[in-house]
């Protein structure tokens, strides 16, 4: 499974684009609907400041100019004419496991580039957090392409580093309290993950994101988390321990299958709360001829 572990920056800028390794996987979100519209708006950022006119939006004076001048004034403010686009990919030691194809981990990294050729495509600049090691990774949003290039080589880099099993304390808490901390109205967030080890403070962290700004999450699963494959044992290793699965025991087996349907029926509930739209991809499914950068 070489092929599935090794990931080279060359597969960083000749990634298929991003629809195409979406394809339909969406899924469904009721609270949203496939129909929504896809942005919540760019945000808007200051202009001037002038007297104020009649039919102005009393909700957009200016009140300490206001106050010093006695006169009424109020704020004019213009669309952003880009808009940033951040990135968030988680990896957890968890992530470095795949049965098959490839790594969840690699499959992510793919993702994220493929969503920041995407930006830069539309015009929009591009930033992010990678969560690797003990502290978050972070990008600050730029829009030229010699930025795209650097942001790719900290996606391999990170990749690398994961794939070399480092201590790691960090999670998609710490990413979203980061990006938190500097993301611009309007932005469009990728937030990449198989979020097995999500806390329910991490949910309400996404919440608080989706309120202002578009979010898309993406979970990467691999087939062997879901259910026990055909019959006999496996060695397995998800990055913090290593053990034995079965599939000889029929009860091991129905309960190793229940649990994995619970956990994923609580992710893609949480997911319909917190996130404009959801998609879930098999690590194990083979990527088409990519771009040509």
């Amino acid at each position: 499974m070489t092929a599935g572990v090794s990931l080279e920056l060359e597969h960083l800028l000749h990634v298929p684009p991003l629809a195409q390794l979406l394809l339909s996987r969406q899924v469904s979100n009721h609270k949203t609907g496939i129909h929504q519209a896809s942005s919540k708006g760019r945000g808007m950022e200051f202009a001037e400041v002038r007297p104020y006119l009649a039919g102005d939006d009393v909700r957009s004076i200016d009140w300490r100019i206001t106050a010093r001048t006695g006169k009424p004034h109020t704020k004019l403010f213009r669309e952003e004419r880009d808009r940033c686009v951040y990135v968030v990919l988680d990896l957890d030691p968890g992530m470095y496991f795949g049965s098959h194809g490839q790594l969840k981990a690699r499959l992510a990294t793919l993702l994220a580039a493929a969503a920041s050729w995407q930006a830069l495509e539309q015009g929009d600049k591009i930033g992010g957090v990678i969560l690797v090691g003990e502290e978050p990774l972070r990008h600050a949003p730029a829009g030229r392409r010699r930025d795209l290039l650097l942001w790719l080589h900290q996606l391999h880099q990170a990749y690398q580093q994961g794939l070399a099993r480092t201590p790691t304390q960090t999670g998609l808490l710490a990413g979203l309290k980061l990006l938190s901390q500097t993301v611009r109205p309007g932005s469009l967030i990728h937030v990449i993950s198989d979020f097995y080890r999500t806390q329910d403070e991490c949910w309400l962290w996404l919440r608080r994101l989706h309120k202002s700004h578009q979010v898309r999450c993406y979970q990467v699963l691999d087939q062997l988390e879901l259910a026990l494959q055909g019959k006999g044992t496996l060695a397995v290793d998800n990055g913090r321990e290593q053990g034995f699965l079965t599939s000889f025991d029929s009860k091991f087996a129905q309960h190793y299958r229940q649990v994995a349907l619970h956990r994923q029926h609580h992710i893609q509930r949480q997911l319909r709360e917190c996130c404009q739209r959801a998609f879930q991809l098999d690590a194990a499914r083979s990527l088409r001829k990519g771009r040509t950068p």
